[in-house]
């Protein structure tokens, strides 16, 4: 075998180690293009609850702050009154 022939026959091996090579790269790829999608579900999953949350909690938080504050008030109210005629 001369010079020529064994520079073709390692020229071929190292197109077939890139060959192999990209292939693993194309799977590579794939797999975390797929990671990816999932993330990007997870994460729009969780966006959407989120935003439910939160709009559960503006949703409770619209009570009138007289309805809110005013059992707090009759509460304190109710004690004053106690704590004076108690005393008594």
């Amino acid at each position: 075998m001369n010079t020529r022939d064994e520079e073709i026959i390692g020229l071929k091996n190292r197109i077939n180690e890139l060959e192999k090579q990209l292939d693993n790269l194309r799977l590579s790829r794939r797999v975390l293009m797929d990671l990816l999608e999932q993330i990007e579900k997870e994460k729009n999953m969780l966006s959407s609850q989120l935003q439910k949350r939160s709009k559960d909690f503006v949703r409770r938080k619209k009570i009138p702050t007289k309805k809110a504050y005013s059992s707090d008030f009759e509460l304190y109210d109710f004690h004053d009154y106690l704590k004076n005629n108690l005393k008594k």
